[in-house]
């Protein structure tokens, strides 16, 4: 015998209510997974650092999913020498997390074309088959020489900024990391004098890759010109200031991860 129209309607909706309450037991889960590990991420990246001779400004991590694949270390191996290294995996969410949590545990001071070719050897053996790839950029200043070393993996390139307005693009010279096992170029990396009064803008994709209403993109150029226009003041203040420029440049939402960083030379 067939049950009455009226039951059949009662039982399915009772099941589609068990089923959103289940659905949601699950969304709030993973919310909570995803916000522990937003606070596990965020609390593995480095403070500002003030001493009287290098200022550093880290203070902006801005991920699109609460957790994302944009990661950096500040490191002193001696009073006069200080390596910054910046990378980005691409995607986002926890995998690209995991990712660049994971690499942070590879990546070391020394010799920097010989930390990029072993970082990418690395990437290459134990996570060839993620489909995840990464940009890259280490930076050694030596304040004793007043020297800054860099060597970048397909990164987009550090901006070098002058006392008087001037810029320039400090290009990556390898292959982006997990490209292929041998990632180096003829030159890996590249020195250039720091006289007082530089600062050096590192920064990840996310910040250049911003469009305005008409679908312009900020780009390189466009991030240096807010740069210099924003310099006046401490490292600190300008930091902010470029970042107030460059959400007034852009229309809509953020696409992407999002780290800046700029040191001043004493």
């Amino acid at each position: 015998m067939a049950l009455p129209e009226s039951l059949i309607e009662e039982d399915v909706a009772r099941r589609i209510g068990e089923l959103q309450r289940v659905i949601e037991a699950q969304q709030q889960r993973a919310h909570q997974h995803l916000q522990l590990a937003a606070k596990v991420h965020g609390s593995l990246l480095p403070s500002p650092v003030r001493t009287d001779r290098l200022d550093v400004d880290v203070r902006r991590y801005l991920p699109v999913e609460g957790v994302g694949g944009d990661y950096c270390q500040i490191r002193f191996p001696s009073e006069d020498v200080c390596y910054i290294t910046v990378w980005d995996v691409t995607g986002h969410g926890i995998g690209a997390a995991l990712l660049a949590t994971r690499v942070s545990s590879e990546v070391r001071h020394g010799v920097l074309s010989e930390l990029l070719d072993g970082l990418n050897r690395f990437v290459c053996d134990h996570f060839a088959d993620a489909g995840l790839f990464l940009t890259f950029v280490a930076v050694r200043i030596d304040l004793a020489r007043r020297e800054l070393t860099w060597s970048g993996a397909g990164h987009p390139s550090p901006i070098l900024l002058s006392p008087d307005g001037a810029t320039a693009a400090l290009a990556s010279q390898n292959l982006m990391i997990r490209v292929q096992p041998e990632c180096l170029a003829t030159e890996p990396e590249h020195r250039r004098r720091l006289d007082p009064g530089n600062r050096v803008l590192i920064y990840t994709d996310g910040v250049t890759e911003v469009f305005d209403s008409t679908g312009s993109e900020l780009g390189e150029r466009g991030l240096a010109a807010i740069a210099v226009s924003a310099r006046s003041g401490d490292v600190f203040s300008t930091t902010d200031r470029i970042l107030e420029r460059i959400s007034a440049f852009q229309a809509g939402p953020a696409a992407d991860d999002r780290t800046l960083i700029l040191l001043a030379v004493q």
